[in-house]
């Protein structure tokens, strides 16, 4: 039996529901024990969010203990009420909670309700006017939020302006039966459909932030405050503030795996130096592959899931893109025991190659594709966060990675990969990246021109040299086929007498979607560099059964039939091996 939903999330009794399952977990739950409230050393700088006698003051830790909340929510572009060289004397001495913007000063109000003394905050928390010590703090956002007793979630709320505590308009339902026991009797009200917390949640203007991702799967509990409902979630518990217990709809957001994942990072980190058996590979000690409890076949598996959600996500500052997810890779490193590439890992690097993001499209339809190119670099081409799109299907690259041992014929070799990053953190922001490779490279001759606002649907030139099958299978991609017109119309960067060509990637005895022989390319244009190329989409060719032009149409027919000579032109190819670099 459920029970009411508060008009008021902000009152004294919605708020004791939270602590109500706040003191439940530390004290009853067997699988959250290991994030009871025991002090850790606290943030570099958090906010000790006072009482009513007493304003909310920023201050510097000194790396002292103590148990703090942190917040997660959208700035929504407010640039004034934060941390800088104007502002830190004001906060340090103490601002009155009334001029806070209303989504801090709610965030303080949950703090003292929960009974606790600190708060951290990224605006008030990290000095916004300086580069070095936003990359410093950003590198321990890790520690910030897997740290915190809880996160607060402000999940309705699309700016610092709006607040948590949005007011509820609930209303009896109309929908009710008579309820009769042999205590009590009275009218059972069935709550709407609509307020069911995934499907709100999902579709809440936090949901869009690229930092919030993190930040959420990153906390033991969090605490959500949505439109209709205030929510719990911790890896042992998730309920609604109308008394339903739930699960995560995505598997993604579970916090079982996330929390068990940084329990086993931490004890790597403790674990003794190995014996001399050990050293000398006589005794190697058993791995233990804990994710398979958890129905996870691969941890791998779970990094390109939250991956692909990360890609629907947006980010005010582009650049942001390999930050905002540095965290959790910081949590996925230790468990792996992998090498980190610009949102890719060394062991699983050729499996994720052939990423392929879908544009972004203007909502008003007003042109082809949103007209957005990053703002500087952001990342190697062969890297997914090189440019700026929607989601790429990498939930299922662990079909590429178990075909490669059963189903390859050939597989390019890779030299050597490694990436420069702008400060110390390895999982932050890059400034440069190469990957070396040995394989077959296909020179095109020519491709359509690169889109423009100008020329969004550009004809097919009336003096077009002859192409191979090949090159014309791989023409007509780069002219027709969106995910790769996109990709290339970001990643092009034009130089006198440009050329192109197609590398492969992986030579299919059978390919692990369609099971049809063929082959991956990555498409590539030159830098002006000897033999150092740029990434510019992707193109597969298969060997397809002969089709019937009467089921399937002309246009389709003539696709397959084009595809068909053009695998047979790669595969009888005495093309030589090559050597580049994809910058």
């Amino acid at each position: 039996m459920g029970r009411s939903i508060y008009e008021d999330p902000g009152s004294k009794s919605c708020l004791a529901v939270a602590a109500e399952w706040l003191d439940s977990c530390l004290n009853d739950h067997e699988k959250c024990g290991m994030q009871a409230d025991t002090e850790k050393p606290l943030p570099s700088r958090v906010i000790d969010v006072g009482d009513d006698n007493t304003p909310p003051k920023l201050i510097t830790t000194g790396g002292k203990l103590g148990i703090w909340i942190a917040l997660s929510y959208c700035w929504g572009g407010d640039s004034v009420f934060i941390h800088n060289d104007s502002t830190v004397a004001d906060l340090k001495a103490g601002i009155p909670l009334e001029k806070y913007p209303r989504t801090l000063r709610d965030a303080i109000t949950i703090t003292r309700a929960l009974g606790l003394k600190y708060i951290w905050i990224d605006a008030l928390c990290i000095k916004q006017d300086s580069r070095e010590d936003w990359a410093a703090e950003a590198a321990k956002m890790r520690e910030v939020y897997s740290g915190a007793i809880v996160t607060v979630s402000a999940a309705n709320s699309p700016s610092t302006q709006s607040g948590i505590f949005s007011p509820r308009k609930l209303g009896l339902s109309k929908v009710w039966f008579d309820w009769k026991s042999e205590e009590k009797s009275g009218k059972v009200y069935l709550r709407s459909g609509s307020e069911l917390w995934d499907h709100s949640l999902q579709t809440s203007a936090l949901q869009t932030r690229g930092w919030t991702l993190q930040e959420g799967l990153l906390a033991p509990r969090t605490l959500s405050f949505g439109q209709q409902q205030m929510m719990w979630e911790c890896p042992e518990h998730q309920a609604d503030e109308g008394g339903r217990i739930t699960q995560p709809t995505q598997e993604y957001r579970s916090k079982g795996f996330i929390q068990q994942m940084l329990r086993v990072g931490r004890q790597e980190v403790a674990k003794p130096e190995p014996t001399l058996l050990e050293r000398l590979h006589i005794r190697t000690p058993k791995a233990e592959e804990w994710w398979k409890s958890l129905a996870i076949e691969s941890p791998y598996d779970r990094w390109w899931e939250i991956v692909e959600q990360y890609m629907t996500r947006f980010l005010t500052k582009d650049f942001d893109v390999l930050p905002a997810l540095s965290g959790l890779a910081r949590a996925f490193e230790p468990v792996l025991k992998d090498g980190y590439l610009a949102g890719h890992w060394r062991k699983d690097f050729i499996p994720s190659l052939m990423w392929s993001r879908t544009p972004r499209y203007p909502a008003d339809n007003s042109s082809r594709f949103v007209p957005t190119i990053p703002s500087e670099y952001l990342a190697p081409s062969w890297s997914w966060a090189s440019i700026i799109g929607n989601l790429s299907a990498m939930s299922t690259t662990w079909k590429t990675r178990d075909a490669l041992a059963t189903s390859a014929l050939k597989v390019a070799e890779i030299i050597d990969v490694h990436t420069v990053t702008k400060g110390d953190d390895p999982f932050g922001q890059v400034v440069s990246g190469e990957l070396k490779m040995r394989g077959r490279f296909f020179p095109i001759k020519i491709l359509p021109p690169v889109w423009s606002l100008g020329n969004q649907f550009p004809e097919e030139p009336s003096d077009l040299p002859n192409l191979s099958s090949f090159e014309r299978k791989v023409y007509n991609e780069a002219r027709l086929v969106d995910t790769d017109i996109y990709e290339r119309y970001q990643n092009h960067k034009s130089h006198p007498d440009q050329s192109y060509g197609a590398f492969e990637i992986i030579r299919w005895k059978a390919d692990p979607g369609s099971g049809l022989p063929g082959s991956d390319f990555l498409m590539l244009e030159s830098t002006g560099k000897e033999n150092e190329y740029r990434r510019i989409g992707t193109v597969r060719v298969r060997k397809n059964p002969q089709p019937d032009q009467e089921a399937v149409g002309p246009d389709t027919y003539e696709g397959l039939i084009l595809e068909n000579k053009a695998y047979e032109e790669v595969e009888n190819s005495k093309v030589k091996k090559k050597t580049i670099t994809i910058v």
